[in-house]
This record gives structure tokens, sequence and C-alpha cells, in this order.
């Protein structure tokens, strides 16, 4: 998953094992994307993208 980090784009996490290089990280571990989903809004870290919506079905 893609996290942005706007107000710190060369944020560090070690406990988390996450750098943001100018503002964008990559994360593949459920624990750490748990984690940083959780930080509070103040920190500028956010998800990015995600999973594209579910088209419906023409009736």
């Amino acid at each position: 998953m893609k996290f942005t980090s706007t107000k710190y784009p060369q944020l560090v996490i070690h406990d988390l094992g996450v750098t943001f290089v100018d503002g964008d990280a990559e994360v593949t571990d459920k624990a750490a994307v748990d984690a940083l989903k959780a930080l509070p809004p103040e920190l500028g870290v956010r998800a990015v993208g995600g999973r594209p919506a579910k088209e419906r079905e023409a009736t």
C-alpha cells in the first residue's frame, strides 16, 4: 500500500521499518500498514490510492 507524508517528506519510522522518500513510501507489511493508518492526522501521513471501486453490473 502506498502512503504519503505531506508534512514531513523525509519521515523515517524506525520501529516500522518505513522510510518516506520525497513524501512517498510503499508499505507491504500488514502490521506497518495498520500502524500508519492509526497515526494522528496532525502528522500528515495518509494512505494513497487503494483498491479501485467495484463496477456495478448493468441492470
